[in-house]
């Protein structure tokens, strides 16, 4: 089934390549329209191809490159672990772009930092930066050894990686890691992670005049701006992740 909604089209996608790292899976489709009108930050709802599941799940488009789209996810329920199971020639339901995509124009210099399955976005801005001749360097942050191999699924240089026990990488968290990373007066950083993470990176940004962006994590039922499932507090007041963001600046969220 084909269709469309506004910007957002819906397809069914040939799966074209998949790669597991560990608890985590890559999966690339062939999907034109997708990747044609996709902006780094925008995401994708997709369904799972297994009977019993009614809604789909939103994932970050982790990559796009000519025709194809790459999707980067953790394998956490039955949900994501039908879409993970996924094989080279089955299809999968994709609707997007969604969302509010990072702002690149004037960006001169990019610090990209990500926790955990957070990190998945930054790919695709890194491209795009890249592309623009900016200099991106990145900074990701894992629980421990296990769950750092989704470091293998980008491609990003230089990367510096730290593990909370200490056993691939620097000893402690990604914030604690800026310590140890250069980022000049004027670099603008770009951060998808948990509420602690862009919390604590709040405060780093802030301490240090930076101009930051964050996308945001947040569990979505329909990813049209419908059911309010996904509103968070910001100094704006109250915004939906998947209409007003995902993509916000860092200043204006609000953390308990």
């Amino acid at each position: 089934m084909s269709g469309s909604r506004g910007g957002v089209v819906v397809r069914e996608c040939r799966v074209a390549e998949t790669r597991r790292y560990g608890d985590y899976a890559r999966i690339t489709l062939i999907a034109p329209e997708l990747a044609g009108r996709s902006q780094p930050g925008q995401f994708t709802m997709v369904g799972v191809p297994t009977p019993g599941f009614h809604l789909r799940r939103p994932l970050s488009l982790h990559r796009v490159q000519a025709d194809r789209v790459s999707l980067l996810l953790e394998v956490r329920g039955g949900g994501t672990a039908a879409i993970a199971a996924a094989e080279v020639g089955d299809t999968l339901s994709l609707s997007g772009p969604i969302g509010t995509a990072f702002p690149a124009l004037g960006v001169q210099r990019a610090l990209l930092v990500g926790g955990g399955i957070g990190a998945a976005p930054l790919q695709f801005l890194a491209d795009a930066l890249s592309a623009r001749g900016v200099a991106v360097a990145a900074a990701f942050g894992f629980r421990d050894h296990r769950h750092a191999r989704l470091a293998h699924a980008f491609d990003l240089e230089p990367l510096w990686l730290a593990t909370e026990d200490g056993s691939e990488g620097s000893s402690g968290t990604v914030i604690d890691l800026l310590a140890h990373v250069p980022a000049e007066p004027g670099t603008t950083v770009f951060t998808c992670g948990p509420p602690a993470m862009l919390a604590a990176l709040q405060e780093w940004t802030e301490q240090r005049g930076l101009t930051a962006f964050a996308s945001v994590e947040a569990h979505m039922a329909c990813g049209a701006g419908v059911c309010h499932g996904c509103v968070l507090p910001t100094a704006q007041g109250y915004a939906r992740a998947c209409a007003e963001g995902p993509v916000f600046p860092l200043s204006e969220l609000i953390f308990p």
